[in-house]
């Protein structure tokens, strides 16, 4: 499984591409290799974080008090700015590649991150077709983003709160060329995809397009 790899070359795409290939490789072998597969994914995690959290995020995690009263249930719903910037895709910003953004953001608070609404659903004809049934009663709002936590009341209050500011950070669309996340989001999907080529290295296919070229962020969602 995979190659030996320096220190300095373990917080790279190339070793992210490489590790997930192996996991790849153990998916032949369900429940064999148990310990292996949490150890590899425990590392898929640890350079994910490295090559792609959200710059000024320590990720530290949240200092929390200890658990006091019943645990409750609270939720606060973000709308989208979509009538202010209708050409800008929010949904695949906030989810991120295979939803990898968005459940980074669910282990970073502890809360339950959900894409609502209008227009959260990328089969637009399954969207209309669910539009009034029971439990799809969110297809009539305007889209938006449901967060959710159960904790105990002083604890799940710091949760969320700290969920609405990072969903809020996600909700500011940048000038294009100039948004970092979408750049890193991009890598990854290529990464995940197996496509990924580093074009800061010469090679045959250096007139290739870049990752970050070769995907759009619609793909993410």
């Amino acid at each position: 499984m995979g190659t030996e790899n320096n220190k300095e070359d373990r917080n790279s795409p190339e070793y992210l591409s490489q590790l997930l290939k192996d996991k790849k490789q153990l998916q032949a072998f369900p429940n064999v290799f148990v310990h292996m597969e949490r150890l590899l994914e425990d590392e898929i995690a640890r350079i994910r974080s490295s090559l792609f959290h959200h710059k000024g995020n320590s990720r530290e995690s949240l200092p929390l008090p200890a658990s006091d009263g019943q645990a409750v249930t609270l939720s606060q719903k973000l709308y989208v700015p979509v009538k202010e910037h209708p050409d800008f895709n929010f949904v695949g910003r906030i989810l991120g590649p295979r939803g990898m953004t968005a459940k980074e953001l669910e282990q970073y608070t502890g809360c339950k991150i959900m894409v609502r609404g209008k227009g959260s659903m990328r089969d637009k004809v399954k969207e209309e077709l669910n539009r009034g049934k029971p439990n799809w009663e969110h297809l009539n709002e305007e889209l938006h983003v449901l967060i959710t936590v159960e904790d105990t009341r002083n604890r799940a209050e710091i949760k969320l709160q700290k969920a609405v500011e990072e969903v809020k950070r996600l909700l500011v669309p940048a000038p294009e060329g100039e948004d970092d996340l979408k750049k890193r989001q991009l890598m990854e999907l290529a990464i995940i995809n197996g496509t990924y080529r580093d074009t800061s290295k010469p090679s045959a296919s250096a007139a290739q397009p870049s990752s970050t070229q070769m995907f759009s962020v619609e793909q993410m969602r």
